[in-house]
C-alpha cells in the first residue's frame, strides 16, 4: 500500500486506526475487533504503517510518518461528522460531489466536483484538498508546461453595456443585444447568456455560468 485513503475504510475502522496505528497487526488482532472493523483492513493498514516505521527506524527509509496518517484520519472523521450535521439541516450528504455557485447553491457533478466517490474536502478558504495521503511523501506528479499560467479568478457577473444594449460573457466574449429601456428585454438577454454558458464546451464558461446563474 503506497497511498492511505481514509475514504476506503468505514468510520469504525478509521476510529480503530486512531487508537492502534504503530502496533503490529498481531497485537491489534489479539482481542476481538469492534463491530464494523474488518480484520483485512487492520492487517493492511496497521501492517503497512508498522513496516514503514520499522524500516525508518532500522534503515532510515523516509516516509510521511504516523502523525501525518493520524492527521488525515482526523480530518476525514471531522469532515464526515460535519457533513452529517449539515445534511440534517438540508445540505447534500457529500458536499464535495457538487459544484457550488456564487449564491451557495449545489450542482451535483458540476465542474471541479468529486466524481463517483468522495476524494476531497473543502478547507476554511473553500479550496478542495485531497483526502488520500501518499505514504512515501512524494505527491503524484503530472506534466505541467511552463507556458501554462494559473487561471485568473472567474468574474462575478456579465459585462453589460447599458448605453449600447449589449450583455457579454466575460470569459469567451459571447454577447447578445437587448433594448436599453426595457427590463424584460434585458432579462431575456441575460437568460440567453445563461443558456450559452450552460451549453458551452469550454469548462471555464460553464463554471462561470454555474457561479453567476446557478
Amino acid at each position: 500500500m503506497e497511498v492511505f485513503d481514509p475514504v476506503k475504510y468505514s468510520l469504525e475502522e478509521n476510529a480503530f486506526f486512531l487508537g492502534h496505528l504503530g502496533e503490529s497487526p498481531v497485537v491489534a488482532l489479539k482481542d476481538a475487533l469492534p463491530q464494523g472493523v474488518a480484520p483485512a483492513a487492520v492487517r493492511e493498514v496497521l501492517g503497512t504503517i508498522y513496516d514503514l516505521e520499522e524500516l525508518q527506524k532500522h534503515r532510515g527509509t523516509a516516509w510521511v510518518g504516523t502523525a501525518s496518517v493520524l492527521a488525515s484520519i482526523e480530518i476525514y472523521l471531522r469532515e464526515m461528522a460535519k457533513w452529517d450535521q449539515l445534511c440534517k439541516e438540508g445540505a447534500p450528504r457529500f458536499p464535495t460531489m457538487h459544484a457550488w455557485d456564487g449564491k451557495g447553491r449545489p450542482h451535483r457533478g458540476g465542474v471541479g466536483s468529486d466524481s463517483g466517490q468522495v476524494v476531497t474536502y473543502l478547507d476554511d478558504n473553500g479550496k478542495r484538498q485531497r483526502l488520500a495521503l501518499d505514504l512515501k511523501g512524494s505527491p503524484i506528479k503530472t506534466f505541467h508546461p511552463d507556458w501554462v499560467k494559473p487561471e485568473a479568478p472567474l468574474p462575478d457577473d456579465c459585462t453589460i453595456d447599458s448605453d449600447e444594449g449589449i450583455i457579454t460573457c466575460p470569459v469567451d466574449g459571447w454577447s447578445t443585444n437587448f433594448k436599453p429601456d426595457s427590463r424584460s428585454s434585458f432579462n431575456m438577454a441575460r437568460a440567453r447568456v445563461a443558456r450559452h454558458c450552460k451549453s458551452s464546451t469550454n469548462d471555464r464558461v460553464r463554471e462561470f455560468g454555474a457561479k453567476v446563474f446557478g
